[in-house]
């Protein structure tokens, strides 16, 4: 048997770096003599490296990939055909296998993605229809003959805020623009103001740094017992509110029907 035979097949392992040292070392030396054996080990490494390349640079799993790491397999030199040694390594089993591996893996990536992406979207169509649902419940209870309206603005300027009382869902709808935010520990207050008597709390909320808000507020029984409320107040409060003004209302207006 001639020197290139006896290690021809050694190529294969050699490329992969399946070789104990002992056999590496003995085959380097027969490679720098054997211009075939270094053809082989050149073209093996670069099919393994487009293996390597495809499993990278592909986002899923796909017929283009699939044939391109059989294509690179079957395209490699045969690699003598025996040898009295006691390791045989093929090339073609080893990267179908590796190849089959890495798009067994790659689908699954791919699947889990899908079912997340599945999952996302199920919860963003849930969060619409949520918000849709409450858009149309507060657009409902604008309306009526069962509710108030109340327009709130400084003394001789347009109105900035308004407030309306549905009484038959017992809730404020607070609609505020051109409100500046309130700075960190304060917060608005808004008051239900009876002639003759002690103001009542109707809730805090606050604007967003555009000075706009949108808030609504359940309405204490204490102001749904009380009768007529004739008029509504903002003040600004520590956070938490008060159970009474801290300071001149900044927005006052009078209630009426929406209709």
């Amino acid at each position: 048997m001639s020197g290139h035979e006896q290690w021809a097949e050694a190529a294969a392992a050699y490329a992969i770096g399946s070789l104990d040292e002992s056999e590496r070392a003995a085959f380097e030396q027969h490679l720098s003599a054997c211009a075939t054996c270094r053809g082989d080990v050149r073209e093996l490494r670069e099919a393994a490296a487009m293996l390597a390349y495809g499993a990278a640079s592909q986002g899923g799993p796909s017929a283009e990939l699939r044939e391109r790491v059989l294509r690179e397999a079957r395209d490699v030199r045969p690699i003598g055909s025996a040898q009295p040694r006691r390791r045989r390594f093929s090339v073609v089993p080893w990267l179908a296998a590796a190849a089959s591996l890495t798009l067994a893996v790659m689908a699954g990536r791919t699947l889990r993605a899908e079912r997340a992406a599945r999952a996302r979207l199920a919860q963003e169509l849930e969060q619409v229809r949520t918000d849709l649902a409450v858009r149309d419940s507060t657009i409902a209870a604008f309306f009526g003959p069962e509710v108030h309206v109340v327009s709130l603005s400084p003394t001789g300027e347009k109105p900035s805020m308004r407030v309306f009382w549905n009484h038959t869902r017992n809730i404020f709808i607070v609609t505020a623009f051109n409100v500046p935010r309130a700075p960190d520990g304060k917060t608005y207050q808004l008051w239900a103001i009876r002639k003759g008597k002690q103001p009542l709390s109707m809730g805090t909320f606050n604007t967003d740094a555009s000075g706009r808000a949108t808030a609504i507020l359940a309405v204490a029984d204490v102001i749904t017992d009380g009768g007529f409320v004739d008029l509504c107040g903002l003040t600004m409060e520590p956070v938490g509110g008060s159970s009474q003004p801290t300071e001149t209302p900044r927005l006052v207006g009078e209630w009426r029907h929406t209709d």
